[in-house]
């Protein structure tokens, strides 16, 4: 346990670091906002182009490891969907809730499957991280859409729902990177002369750069009193989530570091997206925010906990 800890120190180290940098406003005003855009657009999509393009799609686990990945989201949707029905809360901060537990923040998963895991964990999480980014942004997207209705980011006029779908497909830097990948790699042409020397490079700067961008997002002054919807919506998150791809694994006889890279997925907190498409889609962006700060603040007690249990019962 210990040692286990050790290794998922310097994530949350580096977290802390990038909210440290934020509140001083060092090195100069908006520095982390560029470097976020930075991550998002070049350097993360590069991370995720360059892993899924070794991934080794012959292996006959691969169906059911993206089986158990989504069988987690739609368990962890109803979970949600019941919680808010009963609790009687209105449509955007339903949303809300609905991101806080079946989004996942890829950047902390990603560095905590290379840290932990190392490099072979790594190629896993890429592999899952190609399976449910996709989906969590088609499903959250079409369900955003059905629970507020399709209108623009400022509400002036309607949007249809194929191309608020296409939208979020093709406009997301990391599912274009992950298709480039994948596809290149199940047509034989990775690796590609000087571009995977090149987007290798760019890759190794991505996880230390992400983390401290997503520390400097941290706002402590977003928490409000949110109450029972927090509590919700991060049981959503931090137990039904992985406990499903837990009890999956075992169902289907996946054992080993497969099972424990999956479970990653369920032991993070939320996507700092998620501000951006509840502002987008009429969700309740202020409880979003307090969801992200907060869950992230929460994950830094929970996950050597779960991951060591994860090693415990799947290792």
């Amino acid at each position: 346990m210990f040692s286990l800890s050790l290794s998922v120190l310097p994530v949350f180290l580096l977290l802390v670091a990038g909210a440290v940098c934020q509140r001083w406003r060092f090195p100069m005003e908006g520095f982390w906002s560029g470097v976020d855009k930075l991550s998002y657009w070049v350097l993360f999509p590069a991370l995720l182009f360059n892993k899924t393009s070794q991934i080794d799609f012959t292996n006959p686990m691969l169906p059911k490891y993206a089986f158990i990945l989504l069988f987690a989201l739609l368990v962890t949707a109803l979970f949600v969907f019941l919680t808010t029905w009963l609790m009687k809360v209105a449509a955007p901060t339903a949303s809300s809730m609905l991101q806080a537990g079946v989004r996942f923040n890829t950047f902390i998963v990603l560095a905590l499957a290379g840290s932990v895991y190392g490099n072979d964990g790594l190629v896993l999480a890429a592999l899952g991280a190609s399976v449910l980014i996709p989906a969590v942004n088609v499903f959250l997207v079409v369900s955003m859409v059905l629970m507020h209705g399709p209108s623009s980011a400022d509400g002036s006029s309607t949007v249809s729902l194929p191309r608020l779908v296409s939208g979020a497909l093709i406009r997301n830097p990391l599912i274009v990177s992950i298709l480039l990948g994948s596809g290149l790699n199940l047509l034989g042409l990775t690796p590609i002369i000087l571009v995977s020397d090149v987007v290798g490079m760019l890759s190794q700067a991505a996880l230390p750069l992400v983390l401290l961008a997503v520390g400097a997002s941290v706002r402590l002054e977003a928490i409000r009193s949110v109450g029972m919807t927090f509590v919700m919506s991060s049981m959503a998150r931090f137990i039904v989530f992985p406990l499903v791809i837990g009890v999956m694994c075992w169902w289907l006889d996946v054992r080993g570091l497969p099972a424990l890279v999956a479970v990653l997925f369920g032991v993070v907190p939320t996507a700092t997206s998620a501000y951006a498409l509840a502002r987008q889609l009429g969700g309740d962006a202020d409880r979003m925010a307090a969801y992200i700060t907060m869950q992230t603040l929460l994950s830094v007690m929970t996950l050597p906990l779960c991951i060591w249990l994860s090693q415990l019962y799947l290792g």
